[in-house]
């Protein structure tokens, strides 16, 4: 009899407590990882729109410097 006693407290005490706790702590692991993911998602984000920006920049400004010091060099090889 105790040892069913023992059995039928302990699986009260995880079914009342622990599984709540479990299902709280799941809860709140999901909602940090959420979290941790969308930050990390918009930091990568602006951090892929600068580079873009670059880009787009960049590339026609050294295409423009290129052009222009082929341009006006002295020596003309053309």
């Amino acid at each position: 009899m105790r040892k069913f006693l023992k059995i039928a407290i302990v699986s009260v005490l995880v079914i009342c407590l622990g599984l709540p706790l479990a299902a709280l702590a799941f809860v709140l692991l999901m909602a940090a990882l959420g979290v941790a993911l969308g930050i990390g998602g918009a930091i990568l984000g602006l951090l892929l729109t600068v580079v873009k920006f670059g880009l787009v920049i960049g590339i026609p400004l050294l295409v423009l410097w290129w052009v222009a010091t082929r341009v006006l060099s002295r020596e003309r090889t053309y």
